[in-house]
């Protein structure tokens, strides 16, 4: 009877073991690799969102009070940069630059729209293939006035 009994805590520690090595630790890093990826995501989208407001300040207002539409000046791209590398020092400094990939002005609902792109590779391991993020901030412009 005792051996019986060893012979099952065997089998349960082996059980155990397995489901641990197999199941338990990889979830935990893909847990952990995923708080990675939405907290690089939510940088990236907040540097958008200031990139927007630097490029809605840039907006020609001569021309829009001359004209009644929304250009940007020679100023709005390098604003729009500055302002997306003040938000992405955290990820910066682990290897991960943010770029500004293009800025729209439109006229029709007096908005400005920032794509900043990042690729995130540099953060997850080598088996996983290209991730770049693209987020678009949004800024009204409202105190403008024809």
């Amino acid at each position: 009877m005792d051996n019986l009994r060893r012979d099952r805590r065997g089998y349960s520690m082996t059980f155990w073991a397995v489901f641990i090595g197999l199941v338990l630790i990889p979830a935990l890093a893909f847990a952990i690799e995923l708080g990675r990826y939405f907290y690089a995501i939510s940088e990236v989208q907040k540097a958008a969102d200031a990139a927007a407001v630097a490029a809605a300040a840039e907006i020609n207002q001569r021309v829009f009070q001359d004209t009644g539409s929304l250009t940007s000046t020679s100023k709005t791209w390098a604003n729009a940069q500055s302002y997306v590398n003040s938000n992405t020092f955290g990820l910066s400094a682990k290897g991960v630059h943010a770029f500004v990939t293009g800025i729209q002005v439109s006229g029709g609902d007096n908005t400005v729209r920032v794509n900043v792109s990042a690729n995130l590779s540099i953060l997850f391991p080598s088996v996983v293939p290209n991730v770049t993020v693209t987020q678009t901030g949004i800024a009204k412009l409202r105190a403008f006035t024809h």
